[in-house]
Parts: structure tokens; C-alpha cells; sequence
């Protein structure tokens, strides 16, 4: 918990430089835990999925670091070593970026009203009794708050849900050919986004065509 309000922070209040990044948050995570096998592979992951989102203008990018520390989380209360396993969990996961850019929207929508509410105080309008006495500090106060609650529900649902999943599945999920350099390959769509090239958008679809149809001929024709 304290890790995933710490690096919120990075990307909604305080400018702590790459603080927010997947990859400088496994290393952290590694240096403390000493899982050096499995924390660094999921960084690097998620730091090549969301290498192509990144925040310009009004735009806010999935919360990388909230997918990334469930994961872990996870990781660590099952004991989770084998690569299969992980990625099918670190998929599991992947939908709490997006949650937590919406609540990070939320927090702004939020912060605008207030920033609003201390503009007219200062210009004499009609809130002007109403004025928050320190919105800097509030809003980072709230976002703890917001950044706490959330993490300590969404881990709430994911650990019976986890779970249920290795109990019904981790056998099936074990016989699966998956390693960390294929994990990184489907990672590095991130990676070919960002270039912002047509020529590599049609290679990335023809090289998922052709990965798609030799699937299909080698395991049904």
C-alpha cells in the first residue's frame, strides 16, 4: 500500500522525475523484496505496454504503477514463480490501469472545482466565504486518501479471485509454452505504437496475421 500511494503521488501531485515509471518501480520493489526473478519481468512488461501513453495536454495515461503493484501484490501472497502463471495474473491485473486513470480524473475534475471556488475568492465573487484554506494540501491529502481506499478494495477482490483461478486453472495455465521473452514480445506493442509509423502498424498486423494462422494450421488443420 504505501508503495502504490507513494508512486500515485508521482504522477498526481509531487514531480519525483521517473518515480511513475513501471520499470524504476519493479527496481525498487526488487531492491526491497529481493525478488529480483519475477519483480524486474513484470516491470518491464508494463513498461513496454505503456511506453506509446503518455500524458499530453488534458490526456491521462492508464495508471501504469497500479497494474504493476497488484501484480506484485499478488505475486507475493501466492508465491508465484512460474512465468504462465504470472502473466495470466499480470492480465488479470491490466484492467486497473484504466481504473486508476479514471480515478485520477475524477481527483482533477475535483481539484479544477476547488482551484475555481479560490479564484473567486481572491477576485471578491460570491464564494468568497468558501475558500479552502490550503488546496495543495488537501489535494494531496485527498488523493492518499482516494489512492489508499482504492488499492486496499481492488486487492480485496483480486485475492479471492486469484485465488479461485490458480485453484481451477494453474495446472492447465502451467502446460502453457509461455516465457518471459514471449511476454516481452506482446509487451513490446507498446513499443511499435510509439514509433507513429503506418509501415509499422501494417508489419505489426501482418506479423500477428501470420502468428495468428500458424496457430491455426499447426493446432487444427
Amino acid at each position: 500500500m504505501f508503495f502504490f500511494v507513494l508512486f500515485s503521488l508521482a504522477r498526481f501531485g509531487l514531480n519525483l522525475g521517473f518515480l511513475d515509471r513501471p520499470l524504476v518501480i519493479g527496481m525498487l520493489w526488487a531492491a526491497v523484496t529481493g525478488q529480483w526473478e519475477t519483480a524486474l519481468p513484470v516491470a518491464l512488461f508494463f513498461e513496454l505496454l505503456f511506453l506509446d501513453l503518455f500524458p499530453i495536454g488534458t490526456y491521462i495515461p492508464p495508471h501504469g504503477p497500479f497494474a504493476l503493484l497488484t501484480s506484485l501484490a499478488l505475486m507475493n501472497v501466492f508465491d508465484l514463480v512460474q512465468a504462465p502463471v504470472i502473466f495470466m495474473v499480470m492480465l488479470l491485473c491490466a484492467p486497473t490501469a484504466l481504473l486508476g486513470s479514471r480515478l485520477e480524473l475524477l481527483q482533477r475534475r475535483r481539484q479544477n472545482a476547488v482551484y475555481t471556488q479560490m479564484l473567486q475568492s481572491t477576485r471578491g465573487g460570491a464564494d468568497a466565504t468558501t475558500s479552502p484554506m490550503n488546496p495543495a494540501g488537501m489535494a494531496l491529502l485527498q488523493s492518499v486518501a482516494v489512492n489508499l481506499t482504492a488499492f486496499i478494495v481492488v486487492m480485496a477482490l483480486l485475492v479471492p479471485l486469484t485465488d479461485v483461478f490458480l485453484q481451477q486453472f494453474r495446472g492447465r495455465v502451467l502446460m502453457l509454452p509461455i516465457t518471459w521473452p514471449m511476454v516481452w514480445m506482446i509487451g513490446t506493442v507498446g513499443v511499435l505504437l510509439s514509433l507513429r509509423s503506418r509501415r509499422v502498424y501494417a508489419l505489426l498486423l501482418g506479423a500477428v496475421a501470420l502468428a495468428g494462422g500458424y496457430y491455426w494450421f499447426s493446432h487444427f488443420a
